[in-house]
């Protein structure tokens, strides 16, 4: 072989060699950034998850008010239908003419 016909192997060599070794520098770089934008959505995502959870916890807060207030309101109820029954039934106030016995 000659010279030249060397040369040329070598480069086409050390062109293959290269070549593979961008590849897999590029694959890993890539690896990389797949990595980090993962670990940003995983990231997004649990803070998403800590603000449907606090929103939650004041619902839940939120909802024990309204029950405490419609059970003061219910019991309220309760006595005024007491009262009104108490009062339909006393017999002195609905004698003709007003009279007390």
């Amino acid at each position: 072989m000659e010279a030249v016909d060397i040369i040329l192997s070598i480069i086409s060599v050390i062109g293959v060699i290269s070549s593979i070794l961008f590849a897999y520098l590029a694959f890993h770089r890539n690896s990389k950034g797949d990595s980090k934008q993962s670990g940003k959505n995983e990231g997004v995502l649990i803070s998403d998850v800590g603000y449907i959870k606090s929103s939650i916890d004041r619902i839940e807060k939120t909802l024990d008010k309204l029950e405490e207030k419609y059970d003061d309101l219910h019991s309220r109820v309760i006595k005024i239908e007491q009262k009104v029954d108490d009062h339909i039934k006393n017999e002195q106030i609905h004698n003709k003419g007003g009279n007390q016995k």
